[in-house]
């Protein structure tokens, strides 16, 4: 529980927990009197009715700050977004006529239209007010989680105010922690709403001042420094306060510590927040003097108010600007809370957050994870109640007290949560222990009588699971090393070896138990059956050591020799009559999921009927199909031979004459299977085994085979090998034994090349190729063949099935006939009444 609180030590759901109490603390600490040099003149509905809809002329903010000038404002801070020019288009419309007819007007209409460009350029004349006038001004901006990619235009327009006065390291080892490790997100600021250049040229000082959007604590950490690439800017809260000191150009940063100006230091944390107090109101008055600005401009307020006092302009009103939360749990407008923050700068009202408050809260983490694991399980339930009770009342002590007397705030909540969720999760497991406990013994006898009924039926890994979940005594040990016996007479090697390391776990010298994990793990390194073709499935083991092989159905187990489409073939002998056979296998439930097993078994023994009905010099045989276990095998004819994807290859290619008796035997092969209605579907080298002896090719593997008069098969489902695939089945169409044809036009064409007639570079390219491009041109790649091969693979490879060869009979017929007429055409040349070979 304290590894899983650590981890959230950046989530919202822990930041919200430390900011209540953030809150709470500051509630309790004792009241603080603002500083009553701060006057805030609010743009509130009043001033909305008096002067119209937002946004105004600048002239009444022009008037203002003559108003407040002539009462003797000491400084006046603008919080209000002047980023864009005013009256720009009509001034320069003015200007670009005053520029084109000037010389064409009287001096009457050029002393006009002189004036009203000036009436219409407010932003001058309100800089021309600010030029002779203490005015800072801030800029709003907006808050992210992310450092932004682009701040030249800030930095640019901000460098002339950024601090040059900077001390200490910034290599912090706090600072160098994974982020997720600080309860308070580092947050960043894009987007500034910085003033017009005109107004920004005429001020003291511009500072960033509030955020737009309200991300949970950014008013209760107020920046007080802002990074900008490689400058640091002071806040706009910041600025106030330093010019209210008289220090406005002696501002200075320290890192790891705080900010300073004069010999007042503000202390921050390592990203150069300040933790600012928020003054309390009184009978619901603002804690600060707050006028509108209307009855200012109306001349309602005695200038003296405004005499020598800091003096903030903003919007109040909710019909301009959004209210943000504040440690108080009550929601003020953003200049106010300016104001809360400048005050506690001038008077030293903050809370302070050291580097080791940081360290110690992991400390008091790390002592409540002790707590938690050694200590409470060692106790009663009342004693661990009173004592977990007992620290949370310290944590929370320990956290108020700091606040409201040191001015210090440390973190504690997330280590206060801890415990109370830790304890609350250790009571509860305490409890279902207890009761489960209780069952577990209960239980125990009824799960040894049904483990031995599991045994004496067979079922030995459901046994033994039954007997771990039993109390071990020597009795169950005795059972279970039978177990381990009955898992050797069923060649289980591995889990026989699991069951005797079991036994040892509770008696390492039980009888002969270390002997036989030896003997069976030596067994299981042996020829495997069923060996797996990803790691961490299971088969039954063919041993060498004395043990007798493995039997599947009636077969016994020789080797592997090979896999196939659907599983892994061994080589394996019918004892009763002598025969050896092929013997393919599929491992059903490792192989597929659950729901999915039916299907592929009854796919798997489909092919089994599919091939058996075939009784044909050039198609494989098949003798039995059948399920043992997890295995479903079909056993068919051993042959013997090679695939002919060995010949595939150009260095290895046999003699035309050859290829031509292979496919002719192939082809009718095929013309037989497509007779009983049979279609391959994956007719390819791989798939036609040859005994170059007795000249003998043989079609196998019709795992992909599809029944043509069966209701059971599907139409858009893509079974076989790409590169030897049609047009019609890459198209998922309903296909026929032409299809296989095509196929077996590509495979003549890598035998007499050792190149494929169609490539891509990826499978949608091949596919593309297949269906709409002719083939490669087979005498460029092989000029010495005769042309009559030529024309057999371009009606092979007919695009549509109707032009090609439509049966195996007419396939192998035509390549008769060009092996006809090769020989005869050799003969003539050489004059040899003997054909020549070929």
């Amino acid at each position: 529980m304290t590894l899983v609180f650590i981890l959230l030590a950046g989530s919202s759901l822990v930041r919200n927990l430390e900011w209540t109490a953030y809150g709470w603390g500051l509630r309790i600490t004792p009241m603080r009197t603002p500083d009553s040099s701060i006057v805030v003149i609010g743009i509130d509905d009043t001033t909305l009715e008096s002067l119209g809809d937002w946004p105004w002329t600048r002239d009444h903010f022009a008037e203002l700050t003559k108003i407040l000038n002539r009462a003797g404002a000491r400084w006046i801070g603008f919080d209000l977004e002047l980023n864009k020019p005013q009256n720009s288009l009509s001034l320069e419309a003015l200007r670009r006529f005053n520029a084109r007819y000037r010389t064409q007007l009287n001096e009457t209409a050029r002393i006009l239209l002189n004036r009203v460009t000036n009436q219409l350029d407010t932003d001058k004349a309100l800089a021309q007010v600010f030029n002779s006038s203490n005015v800072i001004l801030g800029a709003a901006y907006n808050t992210v989680l992310k450092p932004p990619t682009d701040l030249g235009f800030a930095e640019e327009n901000l460098a002339r105010f950024s601090i040059s006065d900077i001390r200490g390291s910034d290599s912090l080892l706090f600072e160098k922690l994974p982020n997720w490790l600080h309860f308070d997100k580092a947050v960043y600021f894009e987007n500034p709403a910085l003033p017009v250049t005109v107004l920004a040229n005429s001020v003291r000082a511009i500072g960033l001042s509030h955020s737009r959007n309200n991300i949970d604590g950014i008013n209760f950490a107020r920046p007080a420094v802002f990074p900008v690439g490689e400058q640091y800017v002071p806040s706009f809260a910041l600025l106030m306060a330093a010019a209210k000191a008289g220090e406005l150009g002696q501002i200075g940063l320290l890192r790891g510590n705080g900010v300073a100006f004069g010999d007042r230091i503000i202390p921050t944390d390592s990203r150069f927040r300040s933790y600012p107090f928020y003054y309390q109101p009184e009978s619901n008055l603002p804690p600060f003097s707050m006028y509108s600005m209307s009855k200012v401009l109306d001349g309602e307020i005695r200038d003296e108010v405004f005499a020598d006092k800091v003096v903030l302009i903003g919007p109040t009103s909710t019909k301009l600007i959004k209210s943000h939360e504040t440690p108080l749990g009550l929601e003020l407008p953003p200049v106010l809370i300016e104001a809360h923050t400048i005050s506690s700068y001038l008077q030293d009202h903050w809370y302070a957050t050291p580097i080791w408050t940081h360290w110690l809260r992991y400390v008091v983490f790390v002592l409540v994870a002790v707590y938690l694991m050694f200590l409470l399980p060692r106790v009663r339930f009342g004693t661990g109640l009173a004592i977990t009770a007992l620290i949370l009342v310290v944590l929370a002590n320990v956290h108020f007290v700091l606040m409201a007397l040191g001015g210090v705030w440390l973190a504690l909540m997330a280590p206060a949560a801890a415990l109370m969720v830790g304890h609350f999760v250790f009571g509860i497991r305490s409890l279902i222990s207890n009761s489960v406990d209780r069952y577990r013994r209960e239980l125990a006898k009824s799960n040894r009588l049904l483990a031995q009924a599991y045994q004496f039926q067979g079922q030995l890994d459901l046994a033994f699971e039954k007997y771990r979940s039993c109390e071990m005594d020597d009795e169950l040990l005795s059972l279970t090393y039978n177990l381990g016996l009955d898992y050797e007479r069923k060649r289980q090697f591995n889990k026989a070896a699991n069951v005797f390391r079991f036994v040892r776990s509770y008696k390492s010298s039980y009888r002969d138990a270390r002997e036989r994990v030896q003997k069976n793990l030596q067994t299981s390194h042996a020829v495997v059956l069923g060996k797996p073709a990803k790691e961490g499935e299971h088969g039954i083991l063919i041993a060498k050591n004395g043990v007798q092989k493995p039997m599947l159905g009636r077969y016994q187990i020789e080797s592997e020799i090979g896999r196939g489409a659907m599983g892994i073939v061994y080589l394996g002998a019918d004892p009763k009559i002598g025969r050896t056979v092929a013997i393919k296998t599929m491992p059903l439930s490792s192989e597929f999921e659950d729901d999915q097993v039916e299907d592929v078994k009854q796919r798997f023994f489909r092919e089994a009927k599919t091939a058996g009905r075939l009784n044909h010099y050039n198609i494989v045989t098949i003798y039995d199909v059948g399920e043992e276990q997890d295995l479903a095998y079909i056993a068919m004819d051993y042959l013997q031979g090679v695939d002919m994807a060995k010949f595939a290859k150009k260095d290895k290619l046999l003699k035309v004459s050859e290829v031509f008796n292979v496919i002719i035997q192939v082809a009718d092969g095929l013309n037989y299977a497509h007779a009983k209605n049979v279609v391959h579907r994956d007719i390819k080298p791989s798939n036609i085994i040859y005994d170059r002896r007795t000249n003998k090719p043989t079609i196998t593997d019709f795992g992909v085979a599809h029944l043509t008069d069966t209701s059971k098969t599907k139409t858009g489902m893509i079974l076989g090998t790409p590169s030897f695939m049609s047009p019609e089945q890459l198209a998922g169409k309903a296909i026929d034994g032409r299809s296989d044809l095509f196929s077996l036009g590509v495979t003549f064409f890598q035998l007499l090349t050792g190149e494929l007639p169609f490539t891509g570079e990826s499978i949608s390219s091949l596919m593309y190729k297949i269906t709409n491009t002719p083939p490669q041109d087979i005498l460029k790649l092989r000029p010495a063949l005769p042309i009559c091969i030529k024309a057999i693979i371009s009606k092979a490879l007919q695009k549509e099935p109707d032009k090609r060869y439509q049966t195996g009979a007419e396939f192998a017929t035509a390549i008769k006939r060009c092996q006809q007429n090769i020989v005869a055409q050799q003969a003539a040349v050489t004059g040899q009444r003997k054909p020549p070979t070929i």
